[in-house]
């Protein structure tokens, strides 16, 4: 199996700094919490949905690809195409285009940092990869045939990721008894 994915380090970075504001909530005078419930509920309710956004948005979102066909995962739902039911694939700054034999096109957006690429050089070079890549398995999977299956199972959530409430939850806690 291969894959293109958001950025982990990004995606990870945001949900600790998500996570980070979620333990300021209890001691914030934004939100005013009864004297009765403890300050870690008031952030693992606040750093869980958080937490899940960051997973459906920028985690879970990939392409994968066998010798069967391309799947595209989204936010909530997954598309699965076999290699003859796509006629090509290009790659246009931060978006990868899947053109359909049938006219539509399916767009997939992945990070493409800018200010990065200007920085570093080998990572601007990566430009076109991803859709030679694809390119590469659209023809290895035409000539394979349906011999193969496509990945049809959507990507499992990170245990660490959810565990970041956790250290949120001590943070709040240690804030709210300053």
């Amino acid at each position: 199996m291969n894959e293109i994915r958001r950025s982990k380090l990004i995606n990870y970075f945001a949900a600790v700094m998500l996570a980070a504001m979620a333990a300021i909530v209890p001691a914030s005078e934004i939100v005013r919490i009864p004297a009765w419930l403890p300050a870690w509920v008031v952030v693992i309710v606040v750093a869980l949905p958080l937490l899940e956004l960051i997973w459906r948005s920028g985690l879970r979102p990939r392409l994968m690809w066998t010798d069967g066909g391309l799947t595209v995962v989204r936010w909530f739902t997954m598309s699965v195409y076999r290699w003859h039911a796509i006629a090509r694939v290009h790659e246009e700054f931060n978006r990868m285009h899947i053109v359909l034999d049938d006219g539509t096109e399916e767009v997939w957006e992945f990070d493409q940092a800018w200010l990065w690429g200007k920085i570093s050089k080998s990572y601007e070079a990566r430009k076109g990869r991803r859709a030679a890549l694809l390119t590469e398995a659209l023809e290895r999977g035409r000539s394979v045939g349906d011999v193969a299956r496509p990945i049809e199972r959507a990507p499992r959530r990170p245990i660490a990721l959810y565990l970041l409430a956790v250290p949120a939850a001590v943070l709040g806690q240690l804030l709210v008894g300053w």
